[in-house]
């Protein structure tokens, strides 16, 4: 159907639509009403036949004329001309007569150079050869320079950290960051360079002085984050836990605490500990420096006194509230006698068979709470 044409709704289907106005089948040809023009001028009548007249290509109306749909036609192109043109020549005659200028011009400064005085040079070695009329030797270019190092000694402050790379005798510093394993300065000894400056302190584990200051750096160790214990002297009282490895303290001689009874030094083993009554615990820092390893060895301050060191037949003196002992040494200044003891707690009314007992529970420590039986001397 005409898509310009007006709608009839009697009409019947469109002669380019199947039965039932389906699709066309395949192979169908639309109708004329379904053609129309696209924007291209229809052909136009063929060409008549020939032979065209030869003619000048350039001149005149020689080719067919022109028709309806016919493609554009080009004018032939003449072929590019071969040979050199006038320009080209004049540069080349000019090129020749500047390069026979040059060469003449060269060869009178040639004649009118005076001679070169001859010149012997000598080997960097200062050997034989003639003389140079100068210095020999290295280029001072050449020569290298000593970078300054900066000394950590002479720029160090109190609060400052270190890492030791070398030993007690012969250190070698270098900055870091305070923590595990580091060296703080803790004094400078100014006008100084004897390393025994440092023997006073306590807590100092190495002395440090500078060959370009006068001066000693004090160095404590840090063992352990939050340990304060390694530096602990006899007499002190320290807390901690039985798990290797964690840190302990320094606190208040109290009961319940540990009370240091020996310091040894450039030792990490407990076994170093002098077998003696009071000696009941130990704490070794191992720290891959024999010069900085330390043990502690340890008395457990019971609140029952001397009862938690006693031994079958030790006589004692007991108080009156019958919860505190102490050694004697002569069993007349004495009270009462161990009839009985058990490094655990027991029952001791049922245990002591009728003697009298002490306890004490240690949970931090449970192998060191203890059961004594006693009697009246």
């Amino acid at each position: 159907m005409d898509p310009y044409s007006a709608y009839d709704p009697n009409a019947g289907t469109p002669a380019n639509q199947g039965p039932n106005a389906a699709p066309a089948p395949l192979g169908y040809t639309p109708g004329p009403e379904t053609t129309h023009s696209i924007g291209y001028p229809p052909p136009g009548p063929p060409l008549p036949p020939g032979p065209y007249p030869a003619a000048n290509p350039y001149a005149g109306n020689a080719y067919p004329p022109g028709y309806p749909g016919m493609p554009p036609q080009y004018a032939p192109v003449p072929p590019p001309s071969s040979g050199i043109p006038a320009a080209g020549w004049i540069g080349i005659a000019l090129g020749i007569v500047l390069v026979i200028g040059l060469g003449v011009t060269g060869l009178v400064i040639t004649l009118d150079r005076p001679d070169a005085p001859d010149v012997t040079a000598s080997d960097t070695d200062g050997g034989s050869g003639g003389d140079s009329g100068g210095t020999s030797g290295s280029d001072p270019t050449d020569t290298a320079t000593d970078t300054a190092v900066a000394d950590p000694v002479a720029d160090a402050a109190v609060g400052d950290c270190f890492s030791n790379y070398g030993d007690e005798t012969t250190p070698d510093l270098e900055t870091a960051v305070c923590g595990t394993g580091a060296f703080e300065t803790i004094e400078i000894v100014e006008g100084a360079s004897d390393l025994t400056a440092c023997d006073g302190l306590p807590t100092a584990d190495l002395a440090v002085s500078s060959t370009g200051a006068a001066r000693v750096l004090c160095l404590s160790y840090n063992v352990m984050e939050g340990d304060d214990a390694y530096h602990a002297q006899v007499g002190d009282c320290v807390y901690g836990s039985s798990t290797p490895g964690t840190a302990w303290n320094v606190i208040d001689c109290q009961d319940g605490a540990f009370k240091v009874i020996e310091r040894l030094e450039d030792q990490s083993s407990i076994d170093a500990c002098t077998d003696s009554t009071y000696y009941i615990y130990g704490v070794g820092y191992s720290t891959g420096q024999t010069y900085l390893d330390t043990t502690l060895c340890l008395q457990m301050m019971y609140a029952s006194g001397d009862a938690g060191y006693a031994e079958v037949d030790n006589c004692m003196s007991m108080n009156s509230d019958y919860t505190y002992f102490e050694f004697v040494s002569d069993c007349g200044d004495g009270n009462v006698y161990v009839t009985g003891r058990a490094n655990e707690l027991v029952d001791g009314e049922s245990w002591c068979n009728g003697w009298g007992w002490a306890y004490e529970e240690v949970p931090d420590f449970p192998e060191l709470s203890f059961t004594i039986c006693w009697g009246w001397l």
